[in-house]
């Protein structure tokens, strides 16, 4: 899922800091959820910035180099197996 976009983002925050402005209202006016208007307040106060957190970089390999090769071998041998 792809970050919302910075001009988004000031959008919202603008909004959101209009006198008499509401979390809800604001929220169902941009199509977001109440809780992303949370965090990128949260996100806004700690670091400064509208810009959204770099990837993560998605979860460490199950299986190292040794077993990835077995494995790799094994299928090849028996595809079957799988």
């Amino acid at each position: 899922m792809q970050p919302y976009s910075l001009d988004l983002r000031t959008r919202v925050l603008a909004a959101l800091r209009q006198p008499g402005s509401r979390q809800a209202a604001v929220a169902e006016r941009f199509s977001v959820s109440v809780g992303f208007l949370k965090n990128l307040l949260r996100h806004e106060r700690e670091t400064g910035s509208l810009a959204p957190k770099p990837a993560s970089g998605g979860r460490a390999r199950y299986l190292d180099a040794t077993a990835q090769a077995w494995l790799v071998a094994y299928v090849e041998q028996q595809p079957d197996a799988t």
